[in-house]
């Protein structure tokens, strides 16, 4: 058993046997690698599991909750789903997400690749949309974080949250096939593998080529 297959069953044995209840916040990442004997590194990459999973959230600058993220006052920057669309969502993404792919390129870790790959085999490995969505989102989310730039991935946050709205979770169940998603599992391996490699050129490029196939298939209907 890996280094963070066993600290996210600890993590995952302490949140759910001990005095924490759902929406509390837990210990500091320094004091919780402290408790478990564990690299924060690990940590950081067992929480992020925790968190693809829903046992966990992270709210930038505050800290770690336990739970599902809460359906109101979630992002660093408020957008009301409602005063925007799928449309403008990926005009943003377009924007901010390939230059993210260029900075974790330069700045991931070995364990934040290995996060991102294991988000790549339990989204290929997944039953129906919605763990997929979790999945696929988990990996966009584990790229934006191995940038390495809090403002960044405060924006990428406020932007992601949109994606967990019902007009969004509509369009992928009335889009996603399974031909797309293995042209998605696809170009997700084909990143990540740039990352692996420290390739920012070639990572703009797919994080570009990729969302815009996103966006073509689920705007062009």
């Amino acid at each position: 058993m890996s280094s963070k297959t066993a600290t996210v069953d600890e993590l995952r044995n302490l949140i759910r046997t001990s005095q924490f209840p759902p929406q509390s916040k837990l210990p500091s990442e320094r004091d919780l690698a402290a408790q478990l004997r564990v690299s924060r590194s690990t940590l950081r990459s067992a929480m992020g599991a925790l968190e693809a999973e829903g046992e966990v959230w992270r709210h930038v600058g505050k800290g770690t909750f336990v739970g599902k993220r809460p359906p109101e006052g979630r992002e660093v920057f408020p957008l009301p789903a409602d005063l925007t669309n799928p449309t403008e969502v990926m005009e943003v993404r377009l924007i901010l997400e390939p230059q993210i792919a260029d900075m974790a390129a330069r700045r991931a870790t070995i364990n934040d690749i290995s996060f991102m790959k294991q988000c790549l085999e339990k989204g290929e490995a997944a039953k129906d949309t919605a763990t997929y969505e979790m999945w696929d989102g988990a990996l966009h989310r584990a790229i934006a974080e191995a940038a390495r730039n809090t403002l960044l991935l405060a924006l990428f946050s406020a932007v992601n949250a949109i994606r967990e709205h019902a007009v969004w979770g509509q369009l992928k169940e009335a889009t996603l096939n399974d031909q797309r998603r293995r042209r998605y599992s696809m170009q997700h391996k084909n990143l990540v593998r740039a990352i692996e490699r420290r390739d920012a050129v070639d990572c703009q490029r797919l994080m570009r080529e990729h969302l815009a196939a996103v966006r073509d298939d689920m705007l062009n209907i």
